[in-house]
């Protein structure tokens, strides 16, 4: 979605166009066995500027993989040696749901907005001192879906909650200064009784 008087360009929605293009073209059949598959949601498109799709595990083994890609050598289709079958690691993600069309600009928008909310809540990005916070934009919606119901979310990786038995495991028992000496901590004189 643009803001008012915000520069609009056909490349807020066909930056995608080629990614995506070669993508489903994989998906319907642009592969070595000529194979369809569904297409899945979300389509994902990371901070570097790739395009992912996710495949449905359809009784997919060692034994029985996806189809592969075509390759450069392939003259069937344009999109040959344009897909790569990657395992995508888990990750911890805050994420922020938002409308509209996807570009540069709203995309910035709805991640800087994500960025204070997790800064006043506390949450530490899980990215190196000083470095650019990479993102990750999910789309849910068909091209064809209007604006105002397109489902879209802006995510950016986050450091887990401390997990206190993963800490006492690292660290031992941890032992309260004020306990080991006899001490009630944290009280005020209005905590305590007078009895």
């Amino acid at each position: 979605m643009s803001m008012v008087g915000e520069p609009y360009s056909m490349d807020d929605i066909t930056s995608g166009g080629a990614a995506f293009n070669a993508l489903a073209a994989y998906l319907f059949g642009a592969n070595d066995e000529g194979k369809s598959m569904e297409m899945t949601t979300p389509v994902s498109t990371t901070s570097a500027g790739e395009m992912r799709f996710y495949l449905k595990n359809d009784g997919v083994t060692t034994d029985n993989p996806y189809p592969n890609p075509l390759t450069e050598e392939d003259d069937s289709f344009n999109e040959k040696g344009a897909v790569k079958i990657v395992e995508v690691p888990p990750a911890r993600l805050a994420v922020a749901r938002f409308t509209g069309f996807v570009t540069e600009g709203e995309v910035a928008r709805q991640k800087d907005a994500l960025l204070s909310s997790l800064a006043a809540d506390g949450v530490e990005i899980d990215v190196p001192h000083g470095a650019v916070v990479p993102h990750v934009v999910f789309q849910y919606s068909p091209p064809y879906t209007i604006p105002i119901v397109r489902r879209n979310e802006v995510a950016v990786p986050v450091v887990a909650p401390d997990d206190k038995a993963a800490l006492e495991k690292e660290w031992g028992e941890a032992e309260d200064e004020a306990s080991k000496h006899g001490l009630a901590d944290d009280l005020a004189p209005s905590d305590v009784s007078d009895e």
